[in-house]
C-alpha cells in the first residue's frame, strides 16, 4: 500500500511528529525524532485511539470517523504542519507593496503605448498596450493578495511571477531605448523601473519567506 505520512507539531516545544501509516489509515507508527512513541496495530485500533508517552507526556492519537487523525498531548490538540499558519507579517506587507508597484509602472507603460497606437496607428502599439494591461490587471489582482495571505507558498509563487516579469519588462525597456523616437525613452524608462521593482520583489521576498515561518517565535 502507499505510504502516508502525517507530520504534527508537538506542544509546547514544538517537537516534530510523524505518523507512518496507508491512506486507509490501517494503523500506523507514531515517530519522533526516528523513535516509536506509539504504535496501531489496525485501523480498529487508532479508530479507538492509542496511548504513547513522549518523557512525563502524554500522547493520544486516534482517527475519527471522518477519517481525520488526530494526536493529543496531555489533553492538548497538536497542529498538523501542513496547517500550520503565521500572522501576516511586516515583510510579507511591504512584499505585496513591492509587487504591486511593478505592476502600477507597467500600467503606465501601456498607457503609453495606447497612446502611441492612437496617435500612428500601428497595430503593434496596440497589440503591446492590450496585453500589457491585461497581464498587469492579472498580476494587480493575484500577487498582492498571495504575498499578504497566501504564506510561505504564495509568497514562493509572487517571487517566480516577478522574476518572469522582471525578464519581460527588461527586454521591452531595452527594445525601447534602441528606438528613442516619440514615446521610446519614456516607456523605456517605466519598464525598466518595473523590472527594477519586480527585481527587488524576488530579493526582498527571502526576507518575507522566512519571516512567514510559522514556527517562528514571536515578539
Amino acid at each position: 500500500m502507499a505510504e502516508l505520512r502525517i507530520a504534527f507539531r508537538l506542544p509546547p516545544r514544538n517537537e516534530r511528529a510523524e505518523l507512518v501509516t496507508d491512506y486507509g489509515l490501517r494503523g500506523g507508527t507514531l515517530l519522533v525524532d526516528g523513535r516509536v512513541v506509539a504504535r496501531a496495530r489496525d485501523r480498529a485500533a487508532l479508530g479507538s485511539g492509542v496511548r504513547g508517552a513522549l518523557g512525563s507526556r502524554s500522547l493520544t492519537l486516534f482517527a475519527d470517523g471522518a477519517d481525520e487523525v488526530r494526536l493529543f498531548v496531555d489533553g492538548r490538540e497538536a497542529p498538523r504542519e501542513e496547517r500550520l499558519r503565521a500572522p501576516t507579517s511586516r515583510s510579507a506587507w511591504i512584499h505585496a507593496w513591492l509587487a504591486l508597484s511593478g505592476s502600477a509602472l507597467g500600467f503606465l507603460a501601456s498607457w503609453l503605448y495606447l497612446r502611441r497606437a492612437r496617435a500612428s496607428g500601428d497595430p503593434w502599439a496596440m497589440k503591446m498596450a492590450v496585453h500589457m494591461a491585461a497581464w498587469h490587471l492579472m498580476l494587480t489582482l493575484t500577487l498582492f493578495p498571495a504575498s499578504v495571505w497566501g504564506q510561505r507558498l504564495g509568497i514562493r509563487a509572487v517571487q517566480l511571477a516577478a522574476l518572469v516579469f522582471f525578464a519581460i519588462h527588461a527586454g521591452i525597456g531595452i527594445d525601447n531605448a534602441l528606438a528613442p523616437a516619440g514615446d521610446g525613452p519614456l516607456i523605456a524608462l517605466l519598464n525598466g523601473a518595473s523590472g527594477l521593482a519586480f527585481l527587488i520583489t524576488v530579493l526582498y521576498g527571502q526576507r518575507a519567506h522566512a519571516d512567514m515561518d510559522p514556527l517562528k517565535p514571536r515578539k
